[in-house]
């Protein structure tokens, strides 16, 4: 397995587990009252989970450089919005593991 495809591996498993780590927090959040604004909330950290879970398929699929620019921009949005810390962090290391394989030699 070359260098790149073992970072893409990597940031892939790194972005699985933000992703699933914020989509946790938001289905969590559904157990609660819900009421207009936190549908709102919860309907925009599934699609946020959804789209760091895309982004980390990017990687892997070999359009390293554009998949680690929107891991790591999901994360930061994610942290804004205040979405699982711990999530957010992950999609901006497993962004930041996909810019390496994007310069990585094969």
């Amino acid at each position: 397995m070359s260098e790149k495809r073992l970072l893409a591996l990597i940031a892939l498993l790194i972005g699985l587990v933000g992703a699933l780590l914020i989509l946790t927090d938001a289905l969590n959040a559904v157990r609660g009252t819900i009421d207009l604004a936190s549908a709102l909330s919860l309907l925009i950290f599934v699609i946020l989970g959804v789209a760091i879970l895309l982004a980390s398929f990017l990687i892997y699929r070999g359009k390293y450089g554009s998949g680690g620019i929107l891991n790591i921009l999901l994360g930061v949005v994610a942290l804004i919005l205040q979405a699982d810390r711990t999530g957010a962090i992950l999609a901006i290391v497993a962004g930041v593991v996909g810019l390496i394989a994007a310069e990585a030699g094969s």
